[in-house]
């Protein structure tokens, strides 16, 4: 069964929604429903749903900005947009978003069979093609066995959706005990070995690693590569509670004791500069992403310069202190700078906080740290001075990608590549007022016919008064501001009028003007006879 979520703010309209067909006539389930976009996002992380219907208006996050994120946070999932007809061309002009269908309100019995059957086909074919890949690509494992390294990767990150499926894997009663403790191994010299002597395949080096784990796993120590993460191992310990008290114990101090022995195979070995941190065990289910979110603090602990080294968790935090390097008034002025769209300079303060030797000697954990809030930072900084940026939706810091990177100077050219990408969106930041006025006129040509194009709204946009848009439009073009407009919308009524058959009262809405009655006004006072006078003319 493929997992249904919908995401609606009127209750009305999703009991609707559950009741127009019978959803597991055509495999599906309504796994969960939310009253707006950032619930929705919340019970998408949970839920991890296959297909989303979303409302494009609901108050705080709207459904393209929640869809944005959703699809983001699951780029498989079928993201279908509801939304009414004066939404439509705001739909449309945002349909770059990766959005999978739309559906008209009132929705139709119809209509909604049709996205539905469309979806399945979509998601039955992306688990073929899924499965055909993973086959593919397993020349040197089993592909079962990498099926069962993506299972044991989801478990670790807290994704318990596999425990919840209508047909749970056979391989979860192998893995299947009371307590679990992991380990993470992360080569941290991957990029160099990747570039140097196992350039060309990367597989044989990934190979290697898993193989010398697997030498030194005890009993019940499962090893797998983790998801997303190419320079990332996992060993994950199963412990029975009828090994309790003392023999508990005796299993835990094994594990160390493996991974300690681990870490000597890779330094004997001679290439592999490693960081390995254990985690504490806990009971359940839960207790296995636990224990990897103290084992995977545990190995950010280490800095770039240390060698290959053991961390294990004692259970107090190890990550809790800020950078001594960026002192609040550095990050005031990054944040002025930030406001300015200024990447070069913001770029500058990086290179003087990330090339100190506090910043060489600090732990991983606590520069990724840093890097998620000078990232965030630039991210609020143009949202708050850029009205077309919906404020609501958080920056989505990648730390998988961070993770990825070897030392500082390829973090320091990421972080920086993002400045440029953050600070390069939103409105434009003008140093002096004729560019202003151009571009805002440019604008105006090219949205005149949405309902919204009024001087209150380009006061917003444009960080200026209506006086002042006025004052300035008539001094640079010669024009008032709204003869302009009146001018751009009779023309292109002028054009509907003679190319189409289409009715007045839906070119007048299409122009931007909601009353009819004050379309015909303005027209024949601009044009001088009526619509249906200047559309009967030979």
């Amino acid at each position: 069964m493929y997992r249904v979520l919908i995401v609606e703010d009127e209750e009305i309209i999703r009991q609707g929604f559950k009741r127009t067909i019978e959803w597991k006539d055509y495999g599906l389930e309504i796994a969960g429903e939310a009253k707006d976009g950032a619930e929705g996002l919340e019970v998408a992380k949970r839920l991890r749903p296959h297909l989303i219907f979303a409302d494009i208006r609901m108050p705080g996050m709207d459904g393209l900005a929640f869809a944005e994120q959703a699809i983001r946070l699951l780029p498989d999932a079928k993201v279908v947009i509801v939304s009414g007809y004066k939404d439509y061309e705001y739909f449309r002009q945002s349909l770059h978003l990766g959005l999978f269908d739309y559906l008209l309100k009132p929705v139709e019995e119809e209509e909604l069979v049709r996205v539905v059957e469309k979806a399945v086909r979509s998601l039955d074919e992306l688990q073929a093609s899924r499965r055909e890949e993973i086959e593919a690509s397993s020349r040197l494992r089993k592909s079962e066995s990498v099926l069962h390294h993506v299972l044991l990767s989801r478990l670790a990150e807290g994704d318990l959706s596999p425990l919840r499926e209508s047909m749970p894997d056979p391989y979860l009663r192998e893995v299947s005990f009371d307590r679990y403790a992991v380990a993470v191994l992360r080569i941290d010299n991957y990029g160099e070995l990747a570039r140097g002597i196992y350039a060309g395949d990367e597989e044989i080096l990934l190979f290697s690693a898993v193989n010398i784990c697997e030498e030194f796993a005890g009993a019940n120590t499962f090893v797998f590569r983790q998801l997303g993460l190419k320079k990332q191992i996992t060993l994950l310990k199963g412990i029975n509670e009828t090994e309790g008290g003392e023999a508990f114990e005796k299993v835990q101090s094994e594990f160390r004791s493996e991974a300690a022995g681990l870490l000597e195979s890779f330094n004997r070995f001679g290439r592999f500069k490693i960081t390995l941190g254990v985690g504490r065990a806990y009971e359940g289910w839960e207790g296995i992403h636990r224990s990897y979110e103290e084992a995977t603090e545990a190995a950010e602990s280490s800095t770039f310069r240390s060698g290959s080294r053991l961390v294990v968790h004692s259970g107090e935090t190890i990550l809790a202190e800020g950078p001594s390097w960026w002192t609040g008034e550095l990050e005031e002025l990054f944040q002025s700078v930030c406001k300015l769209r200024d990447a070069e300079r913001a770029a500058g303060l990086l290179d003087t906080a990330l090339q100190s030797p506090e910043a060489e000697d600090a732990s991983r954990g606590r520069v990724y740290g840093f890097a998620a809030r000078m990232l965030e930072l630039a991210d609020q900084a143009v949202r708050a001075g850029s009205s077309s940026l919906n404020r609501d939706v958080p920056y989505w810091f990648d730390w998988t990608r961070i993770r990825a990177l070897d030392d500082l100077r390829e973090i320091r050219a990421w972080i920086a590549a993002e400045l440029v990408r953050l600070l390069g969106r939103g409105n434009p930041v003008y140093w002096d007022s004729r560019s202003l006025i151009r571009d805002l006129k440019e604008y105006v040509a090219r949205h005149f016919t949405s309902e919204e194009m009024t001087l209150g709204s380009l006061s917003s946009k444009f960080g200026m008064n209506v006086y002042q848009i006025c004052r300035l439009f008539k001094s640079e073009f010669g024009t008032n501001f709204h003869v302009f407009l009146t001018e751009l919308k009779m023309e292109k009524a002028k054009e509907m009028l003679r190319s189409s058959a289409m009715p007045v009262q839906d070119i007048a809405f299409l122009v931007g003007y909601k009353e009819t009655k004050y379309f015909f006004k303005v027209f024949k006072k601009h044009v001088g006879m009526t619509p249906s006078e200047y559309r009967s003319q030979p």
